[in-house]
Order: structure tokens, then sequence, then C-alpha cells
């Protein structure tokens, strides 16, 4: 058995990359708020781009990167991540937690877009929504384990308590993802207008939705009447945006030419165009871990890979490499299990990976014909998918692979099943545990409102999972994490490539942070 990883985690470990991504600025000081200083800025619109058009604009129903960036600004959560793997209040004050309940504190001047007060009844109606399985959400597993959570509220306490199902010791970090922003009371009412993005009283935080150019632009406007400003341990530099202007489907390539002429402010680039912005002053970029890249297998009844050979061949495949000098420059993380090396309990080598045996392969492959779909987002056009269809190729097989944009491929991957038989799977592991990555082979399939996307049942990972939550003690939970990885790398449910960088450029004059080395984009800031 591998020994534990001796790292903090993600969160905690990514202490060394909890960066306040700023530019080269001349900005004045600020309150404490970080909404601004005594001399005005210069402009008071921010320019970023997306991967692709958000598919929707329900936090509880967010699915794709881009969906989780905007519900950042829409929806306040009632916990927020800061620096060194702490977590501060968001529309909660304070709170406690145990591995079964917990019991929190609600602001008193927090209100929705339309003016209504932000009481624990709406906090609760909402959390509960997001919980509830007809919402079909994917990550409530994720924030309040397995079964349905009690939600409660108490107005004249100013309280919300949650009782869990069962135990499970990640609730705090799990009300810090955008996905569990809090949806007042007109949005639970029009959901066809809240997933449009057209009920303005929906929202709940620093700002509003006001245009909506699908394939063109989105403009989200700063609310006047917002209070509810987390408090940073250290105060963000700079003035919120009036104006947010998202470019979705922008190539990479041409966002990087977009910030150096100036026509765009604070975005993420490719890893390739890195080397144009190095040696400028007038440029700040900053890279931290964002997300696993791992090879997912469709193992649902019908799909060729509920054949364990079939798997093995194609892993015997994947040179960790070669693909990551395809997708990401050779600037890719080399990963040694489905999680981060930071993760608590994280694999320390990589022992247990199927060797390389391309002959053996071929033996196995040859004349096999396999539905790939894949995202233009992993690697330039996609390349992370060409490199796995290439190699596949080369052994016989033929790949019919089918390249979309982010959107898109989160839509067929999560809730059409039938489309496809193995993809390159990006894995933002928002809230740094072991769990948070493995319930995406285990358990409920997406299609029926679990994480899990490859859709095979894995009855012992979620046997592992439960017995780690229950462990009180941290070396008991690290052994039943560590059994629970080997079993998916030995049964090649997945084949772990790298860590994608996020890679995040930004003209002078401008700011970002990245609390605990998670990007939050919500924390741009003009600082000119």
């Amino acid at each position: 058995m591998q020994g534990r990883s001796t790292f903090l985690g993600a969160a905690a470990a990514a202490t060394a990359l909890t960066l306040l991504l700023t530019g080269c600025t001349t900005g004045t000081g600020t309150t404490g708020s970080g909404t601004g200083g005594t001399a005005g800025p210069s402009t008071d619109t921010i320019r970023t781009a997306l991967n692709s058009d958000p598919t929707t604009f329900n936090a509880a129903k967010a699915n794709a990167k881009d969906d989780y960036e905007v519900a950042r600004f829409l929806f306040d959560t009632v916990v927020r991540r800061d620096g060194d793997g702490k977590f501060i209040g968001g529309l909660a004050t304070d709170w406690t937690s145990t591995a079964t309940e917990a019991s929190l504190t609600i602001r008193k001047d927090a209100t929705c877009a339309d003016g209504t007060v932000i009481t624990p009844t709406i906090v609760a109606k909402s959390l509960t929504y997001f919980a509830d399985p007809a919402t079909k959400n994917n990550f409530a597993k994720l924030v309040f384990g397995p079964g349905q959570p009690t939600i409660t509220a108490d107005d004249a306490a100013g309280k919300v308590s949650v009782k869990l199902a069962q135990p499970w010791s990640e609730l705090i970090g799990g009300l810090t993802l955008a996905q569990t922003g809090i949806i007042c009371p007109a949005g639970l009412a029009d959901l066809e207008g809240l997933a449009k993005g057209s009920v303005q009283g929906a929202f709940s935080g620093p700002y509003t939705l006001t245009k909506a150019g699908h394939g063109v632009s989105y403009d989200m406007t700063l609310r006047e009447d917002y209070k509810a400003w987390p408090k940073w341990s250290k105060e963000l530099e700079g003035t919120p945006a009036k104006t947010v202007r998202f470019f979705p489907g922008v190539n990479k390539t041409t966002v990087a030419n977009q910030l150096l002429t100036g026509e765009m402010d604070i975005s993420d680039i490719a890893p390739a165009d890195t080397a144009r912005f190095e040696g400028n002053k007038d440029y700040t970029v900053t890279s931290v871990p964002f997300a696993g890249i791992f090879l997912l297998f469709n193992q649902r009844p019908g799909s060729p890979f509920t054949d364990p050979a079939l798997r093995k061949a194609v892993a015997q495949l994947m040179n960790q490499q070669a693909f990551n000098a395809a997708a990401y420059a050779n600037k890719g993380i080399p990963y040694t299990s489905i999680v981060a090396p930071t993760v608590p309990c994280a694999l320390e080598d990589n022992s247990h990976f199927t060797k390389e045996d391309a002959e053996a392969a071929k033996a196995v492959l040859a004349g096999k014909t396999f539905k790939m779909v894949g995202t233009t987002s992993i690697g330039p056009n996609g390349a992370g998918s060409t490199y796995v269809q290439e190699a596949l190729r080369a052994a016989g097989a033929t790949v019919n692979l089918n390249l979309v944009d982010n959107g898109t491929w989160a839509t067929m991957t999560q809730t059409k099943p039938e489309t496809w038989d193995l993809t390159i799977q990006g894995d933002a592991n928002f809230v740094g545990t072991v769990a948070a990555s493995l319930t995406r082979i285990a358990g409920v399939p997406t299609e029926k409102g679990g994480r899990n996307i490859g859709g095979g049942e894995n009855a012992d990972i979620l046997a592992e999972i439960a017995t780690a939550q229950s462990a009180t003690d941290e070396g008991k939970r690290c052994e039943a994490y560590e059994r629970a990885q080997i079993s998916i790398l030995e049964d090649n449910d997945i084949v772990p490539f790298v860590g994608e960088p996020q890679i995040v450029a930004q003209r002078a004059g401008f700011s970002i942070q990245a609390p605990s080395g998670i990007v939050d984009y919500a924390t741009m800031r003009i600082t000119k």
C-alpha cells in the first residue's frame, strides 16, 4: 500500500500557490471590502473571455467551467474560500459543524437584486432546491454526501441548520462551491427564466446579468445596493468593475493577441502562449493548478468499455509525457492518481499505473471502433483528444472523434451517455479531496442526478468513501482512500494524465485573486 501524502491538500498546500494575481498597478488605497480607493479608476469595465457560452445561468445546475465562473458573479455562497486553505463568511457570518450536521448564522444586511432581504428561510429553500434529486445537480452529493440532507431555517435566531443523512466531513468546503450560490425567491419561482438569466430578482451576488448575446458577449452590471462583500484576510486592491464583459468562444491564441493589443484585460491563456508575455512589464502571468485531466471510460451497460480487457489495452497505449507535450506544451503537472499530489491521502507514486505495452494493446484493439467526444478546451483545438485518437489508430482501432466546445462536451458526457465510449475528463476539484474526484466514477450516474460521469456503480469505491468519511482518525481515512485509488487504477477505470494549469494573464492596472490556489474571477478589480 502506498504511504500517505505529507502535503496538506490542494486547498491548504496551495499556500505556496495562493497568489494575488496582480498586474503592474498605480492604484490607490482601498476600503476593506475592496470597493475602491480615494481616486477614481480610469475605466469602469473589465473585459474577459469564456471558453464557450454558459450552458445555464441557474447556479444549481452549472455543469461546465464557464457556468461556474458566471455563477460566482451572480450568486453569493454562504461560505467563501480564503487564503491558506481557510474559510471566511459569505452570506454566513459564522458557523459550527461536525461530520453529521452544521449550523450557519446568516448575515442581516444581504439582499436580492430586487431588494428582498435574504433571510435564513431563503437560504434554506435555495440549498434544499440544490440538494433535491429532481434538480439533477451532480454537485449535490459532493456537498452533502450520500442521501438527502434536512435543511431548516430559524428566522428569529438568524440560523440555517443542515443535518446530513450520513457522515460527510467536507460539508463546509462544499458550501464554498459556486453551484451552491443562493438563488432568490424570484428565481426559484421561474426556473426557465432563471436558466436564461432573465430573472433579475434571482440574483443574490454583486452583479446582475444585463446583456446576453449568445456567441457574442455577456454584460454583468455591479449592483449599487450590494453590501455583502467577503472580508478577505488580505484586502483586495482596487475597485470592482461597474461592468464585466465576457466574450465567449474566443480561441486562446486570439485571447493572447487581444490582451497584448489592449482589447482584453484579464483572461486565461494557453500554455504555449506564455512566452509571448515573458519579460513584458505591462503584464503579469500566473499559473495555478486547475483540473486533473484523465482518460475516462463509459462503463454503462452497452458500452464496449464494460470489458476490462479493452480498458487495459487502451491504458497500455497512453503516455503521460506525450500527452503533456501535445496538450499543454509540457507545462502540465504530472499526476500519480485521480487527484493532485497535494491532495490529502493522494498516492505518492505511479506504481499502480498500467505499464505501456503497444504490442499487447494491438492484439486486443485491432479492428475495434469507438465513439469519443472531446472538448476543444483540452489542448489547442482539442489536441489532447486527438492524441488519444491517434494512439488508438496506430493500434488498429478506429476512433470516431467528435470535438465540440466545452459547454456542449459537458452536456454530452453528463446527459447523453449514448453518444460516447471514452472521453478526456477535466476534473476541477475545487474542494481538494479524494472523494470529490472518486465520485466522478462511482455512485449515481450524472443522467440520474449524481456525479458519476463514467456510469459504472463501483460499489467497492463507494464503500471506501463511506469508511473514509466516517473515520475519526486521519490515518484510517487515508487508508480507505488509498485502497479506492489503487482499485480504480488497477481496474483502469481511468488513465491519469496531468494536472491542467490555469494560466491567467492580466494587463497593467487590473488584478485578480486566487484564494488557496483557486482562481476566483469575482475578485477581479481595476487598480489603475
